[in-house]
């Protein structure tokens, strides 16, 4: 039984923890998001994507998270961090 459409992504893969775990200066692989298609999307725009590899610069509990992909710097928001999944690099 599934929860509808918008439950896309919830699946776990080996190894993969919450963003929420990680630490400032570690460098992570991106795996999934917990959510539908909107929070998908929306971190799709930003170049988050299965695979996409990035650094946490700082985070702040709760609240927002900060990281580096590619040349950019991010501020994700402490609700989107906690259904983004990742493995460490």
């Amino acid at each position: 039984m599934t929860d509808g459409p918008e439950d896309t992504g919830r699946s776990a893969a080996p190894g993969a923890m919450p963003l929420t775990l990680a630490s400032p200066g570690q460098e992570v692989v991106f795996v999934s998001v917990q959510g539908g298609r909107g929070i998908q999307h929306r971190l799709a725009e930003m170049g988050l994507i299965p695979g996409a590899r990035f650094r946490v610069l700082s985070r702040f509990q709760p609240g927002p998270l900060i990281i580096s992909l590619k040349d950019c710097r991010l501020v994700l928001g402490g609700g989107m961090v906690g259904r983004v999944l990742v493995r460490p690099k």
